[in-house]
């Protein structure tokens, strides 16, 4: 029997000996190719040496291609041969050799290299397409195993550009997998019997865009081979899954649970091993997407790629839990076994630790999560947008796990309301003028191009010629209400607009003797600046634009840091891949979001800052150089989130400080990093698992300001915290002394001794909290009962610390009893049943059922809540009827 690592060697070898150059597999994330989110097919590394843009290493390649498609993962593990993750062996020509060579190289290697039988190759074929038909007849397929196609089912067509037939390569695995004949091929339906191994796409027209076909003079061959298939047909397995690719990590699984994933249930059909398989498939699938993906540089987060990797991740690990595994985390024990079945070197340790965070993160809210989802379907019968909005964005449900998830109990949730109401979520959280406005300024079609000069990077005042004037309906000739919002559009205009994560600039116009608030700027469609004003205007009259210049400048100081501080992080995080997710900058600070597979450390933060620090006494000269994309690239700058506005600019703008970082950039910066002045990061919040929020004041003003109210909130809470130890000891004393506060750097030193004194005072506040809890209660009051000749203690009249201290008390000193506490609260109780050389869990686990509680424990405690509407002495009773 074949393995898959034997497969794929035999195919580079038998193209390699048919003069083809073999090229690695490239990463699953695009190279400079925004139009796809993964890498999809083996033809799709091969794109610019197709379409001209480059020229190939050969004419003759073959490849195999690790790729990813998430489009419908729901059927991953229900379907026999459906995968996030696989790999697609391929030859290509690149105006090299046509139909001929193509058809004669897949029956050889079908036929004399695999060894398979004649008699069970079928051959699909476009019907108009008869040298398919006669160079197949030629190499020695019996016509009665030629199965015309049309244009929907064999012919590769995506609109204008090149297109053409194609022919495909079907095994017939015989009867057992379905008594139906060749009418499956025929009339092609969806079957486990004739399995497409093979696909020859022969790329011989262009489509004008009409439907109006020409003949290309240079053609191609696309192929495509699924090495997943082909195992599961040399090895003779029902499924993908039951090939080396996927089996060593399903029995690996098995290790972990006491359920068995059952090969011969393909046949037999049992509906409960069915849903054990589908649980296995589901981890091996995803395990493996998940492993490849994050090797190559994509970490789990709620954006892009990092969201496919985390619904993989976190559905592979529900379905662990549905297969019984109790782990905390386990997916990441599979890491060695996925690198085995591989030819790519892999990261073990680092992908491991990855994975293992990130099924941490989720094993804190999934069973938190599940409770609500349960909670509101016995309350309401279904589940509304709200509450799988709070399941994604709350307990770090992806919303397709939501929604499969409740498929399962037959309810299904309406997507395209969900859609809905994130939208308008996430349009309440930007509250941007930009998207009503917008709107009235593109219905009016008023403005046909580029008009509006910006002139901001030079100046901050100018003389100006209204070129637009208008309110929310029409183009208007005055606005005569000073209160009334008007929209602006300027010849020139020295107010930067919000773009790139910068927010617009403030100031005002001058017409006449009426000063008029500007209070946003945004872009039309054509990067016109328009502005929202309020005040009387005309459209007559000139005006004078005035920036305000104390806003500007705290502007560029915050615009230049976030460029400096992302080279502070992937300074201080050497080994990680740090992403840019978001930014927004004001004058009073800005926030920085990035990925990172742990929430940063106190020291991480301080190591940012005194980089910063070093980098602002540098006095590092900022340069401005203007160019094309290309030569940008060229000179090493980063492209931040905001690189899809370029990729149709003629020129770009390169923002350099010198020896730190050169990055594309359009907003406006320091002319040299002096002018920062001050660095602190005030805050540091989780956006959602593995995504981190950085909030930084710049300047020394808004950085002295921000210490001393720091200084402030510290002394009030010391002052507070003093007070609750002396509520436990009254003769409790410690002093809070004071600085001689100068400078920023006092300021935080003072802060760093008051952190010490905290951290004191909490210390303090345990241990007197232990003396006041270790305080005897007087046990004689608790009169022993005998029930079923055994010895029982029942308390249902103290509460909390009293209740734990006379159980501790009462267990010690009669080892035979069983003590049980109750406390009562509205419509529940607390419990805890404690004993010595009884088995406390059985009997708790015996009440909380009879009163539908819940909790957890040992043979020594054991201790939850249960729920009833009775008096603590009827509980009491009926607590005694049980034991």
């Amino acid at each position: 029997m074949l393995t898959s690592k034997e497969i794929r060697k035999m195919w580079l070898d038998f193209f390699s000996s048919k003069g083809h150059l073999v090229v690695e597999s490239k990463s699953l994330i695009p190279q400079k190719d925004p139009s796809l989110l993964w890498i999809n097919s083996g033809v799709a590394t091969l794109k610019d040496y197709f379409s001209g843009k480059k020229v190939p290493p050969s004419k003759r390649i073959t490849n195999s291609q690790k790729s990813i498609r998430t489009n419908d993962i729901e059927n991953v593990g229900v379907t026999a041969r459906h995968h996030t993750f696989f790999e697609m062996l391929g030859n290509f020509s690149i105006g090299d050799y046509f139909k001929k060579e193509a058809i004669a190289f897949g029956y050889e290697f079908v036929i004399n290299v695999l060894k398979l039988s004649k008699e069970r190759i079928y051959i699909t074929y476009f019907e108009e397409d008869k040298d398919t038909y006669n160079y197949w007849i030629e190499n020695g397929i019996d016509a009665s195993h030629l199965i015309k196609g049309t244009r929907d089912t064999n012919f590769w067509d995506v609109g204008q550009g090149p297109c053409g037939p194609d022919t495909e390569i079907f095994y017939d695995r015989g009867e057992k997998y379905d008594s139906r004949g060749l009418e499956l091929l025929i009339n092609d339906i969806e079957n486990d019997r004739f399995i497409e191994i093979w696909n020859i796409v022969f790329s011989q027209f262009n489509n004008d865009g009409e439907n109006n076909y020409t003949e290309l003079a240079t053609k191609n061959i696309d192929t495509g081979a699924g090495l997943e298939r082909i195992t599961s047909i040399m090895q003779d397995a029902p499924t993908n899954f039951d090939t080396d690719l996927f089996l060593p990590i399903i029995r690996e699984v098995e290790k972990l649970t006491d359920k068995k994933y059952v090969i011969e249930n393909y046949f037999t059909k049992d509906p409960i091993q069915t849903k054990i398989n589908t649980y296995f498939k589901i981890i091996a699938d995803h395990i493996r997407s998940s492993v490849n993906a994050i090797n190559d540089g994509v970490s789990p987060s709620n954006v892009g790629r990092g969201y496919i990797i985390r619904r993989l991740i976190r559905r592979a690990y529900r379905a662990g839990i549905s297969l019984g595994i109790t782990k905390k985390a386990f997916l990441y024990t599979l890491v060695k076994i996925v690198k085995d079945s591989l030819i790519y070197e892999i990261d073990v340790e680092n992908v491991s630790k990855i994975i293992k965070n990130e099924e941490e993160l989720f094993a804190k809210t999934i069973n938190e999560g599940e409770k609500l989802l349960e909670q509101e379907l016995a309350k309401n019968g279904h589940i509304d947008v709200k509450i799988a909005f709070k399941m994604f964005d709350t307990y770090g449900f992806p919303v397709e796990l939501t929604s499969e998830i409740l498929a399962e109990k037959g309810i299904k949730l309406d997507m395209n309301e969900f859609n809905e109401f994130l939208k308008e979520h996430q349009k309440r959280s930007r509250g941007n003028i930009e998207v009503g406005m917008q709107k009235v300024i593109n219905s009016l079609a008023l403005i046909p191009d580029k008009v509006s000069e910006f002139i901001g990077y030079e100046y901050l005042e100018s003389e100006s010629k209204i070129l637009y004037l208008l309110n929310e309906e029409n183009s208007i000739e005055k606005n005569d209400d000073e209160n009334k919002i008007s929209y602006v559009i300027l010849d020139k205009t020295p107010f930067y607009a919000t773009s790139g994560g910068q927010n617009h600039d403030f100031g005002y116009l001058m017409q006449n003797e009426n000063k008029i608030e500007v209070l946003d700027v945004f872009k039309d469609k054509y990067w016109n600046h328009v502005h929202v004003v309020k005040g009387k205007i005309n459209n007559k009259d000139l005006v004078k634009a005035y920036v305000d210049k104390d806003k500007r400048i705290n502007y560029a100081r915050n615009h230049s840091s976030t460029h400096i501080m992302f080279h502070a992080l992937r300074q201080t995080y050497p080994n990680e891949i740090i992403e840019q997710l978001g930014s927004n900058i004001t004058p009073e600070h800005f926030t920085f979001d990035f990925g990172l597979d742990h929430r940063p450390t106190k020291q991480e933060i301080q190591n940012i800052e005194q980089i910063m620090r070093n980098y602002i006494k540098m006095d590092a000269k900022r340069n401005y150089i203007v160019t094309t994309i290309k030569k940008a690239q060229e000179l090493g700058a980063y492209m931040t989130i905001a690189e899809s506005e370029y990729h149709d600019a003629n020129e770009v703008r390169v923002v350099e400080f010198e020896n730190i970082t050169k990055d594309l950039c359009g907003g406006t910066h320091v002319p040299h990093t002096s002018v920062i002045e001050d660095f602190k990061i005030v805050s540091v919040d989780s956006k959602g698992t593995g995504v981190y929020r950085l909030r930084v004041v710049t300047s020394f003003k808004l950085v002295n300001e921000y210490l001393d109210e720091e200084i402030n909130e510290k002394i009030k809470l010391l002052e507070t915290l003093i007070k609750n130890n002396q509520s436990l000891n009254s003769s409790y004393q410690i002093s809070i002394p004071s600085f001689d506060l100068k400078n920023s750097f006092d300021k935080e030193q003072a802060l760093l001794k008051y952190d010490e004194i905290e951290n004191q005072i909490r210390e303090d506040y345990k241990k007197l909290l232990k003396e006041n809890q270790n305080k005897l209660v007087d046990i004689t009051q608790f009169k022993k009962e005998i029930i079923n000749n055994k010895e029982f203690y029942l308390i249902s009249n103290l509460e909390n610390n009293d209740l734990k201290n006379a159980i501790i008390q009462l267990r010690e000193t009669n080892v035979n009893a069983i003590v049980i506490g109750l406390i009562k609260n509205e419509n529940s109780c607390f419990l805890i049943v404690a004993s010595k050389t009884q088995d406390s869990k059985a009997l708790f686990d015996l009440i909380a059922k009879n009163f539908n509680g819940r909790g957890g424990g040992n043979k020594i405690v054991a201790q939850g809540s249960i729920k009833s509407d009775l008096d603590k002495e009827l509980i009491i009773e009926e607590i005694k009827k049980l034991i």
